[in-house]
């Protein structure tokens, strides 16, 4: 007789009796690789404090002045600016997020495109210490051996158009692993996100980590 799982005739007989137990333990197999593969259960989520835009982090984590006096590379500063850290000591993740003013002047979607447009060839035409630079002065920060996970992209979302990528890089924390966005809302204001960890937290958390960017929506 062929093996059950291989017609479909089958499954009543699966069900039935002890093959209630050795489904049970195929289903549990196939969750907790699930789980592995993408990067281990997600977290409760809560909302950040913010104005310029919503995003949730990690409920646990806590509120850092780390870094707090960063300047832009233009000269200019946050106009509001959140970091988080898990509450490991010393903490292995870390998230950072900026928004810029509300620009005076006009404002058009052919503007926000060019400028997001010309700041993704800056990064794709980077050299490897500009890309150190770029990455040096958020969350725990690059020192050196900067390497993309995931190539520059833009992302075009709930009124956000900007670029994001993930790297990793090794910092004072060792090696880390991470994900940057950076993008305009409709209005012009400029949005920046960084979340950080050391690399075998952003491997068994990677689900976690990954969905504070994925949550950030501007307040328009």
């Amino acid at each position: 007789m062929p093996p059950a799982p291989q017609k479909k005739s089958a499954l009543p007989w699966i069900l039935a009796g002890g093959g209630v137990v050795v489904l049970a333990v195929v289903v549990t197999v196939v969750v907790l690789l699930s789980g592995l593969i993408a990067g281990g259960n997600k977290a409760n989520m809560v909302d950040a404090p913010t104005t310029s835009a919503s995003f949730q982090y990690p409920e646990g984590w806590v509120r850092t002045a780390e870094n707090a006096t960063i300047i832009n590379e233009d000269g200019s500063r946050p106009a509001e600016r959140f970091s988080a850290a898990n509450n490991s000591d010393p903490a292995s993740s870390m998230m950072v997020y900026e928004a810029g003013d509300r620009p005076t002047g006009d404002v058009t979607t052919e503007k926000i495109h060019a400028a997001i447009d010309q700041g993704l060839a800056a990064q794709l035409a980077a050299t490897q210490e500009d890309l150190v630079y770029f990455r040096s002065t958020s969350a725990f920060g690059c020192l050196q051996d900067f390497a993309y996970t995931s190539q520059p992209v833009i992302v075009e979302r709930d009124g956000l158009y900007g670029y994001s990528y993930g790297y990793t890089c090794s910092s004072y924390k060792g090696n880390i692993t991470g994900e940057y966005l950076v993008a305009y809302d409709t209005s012009g204001v400029s949005h920046r996100m960084t979340v950080e960890a050391v690399n075998a937290e952003w491997a068994s958390n990677e689900a976690t980590l990954t969905s504070i960017v994925d949550s950030l929506k501007p307040a328009l």
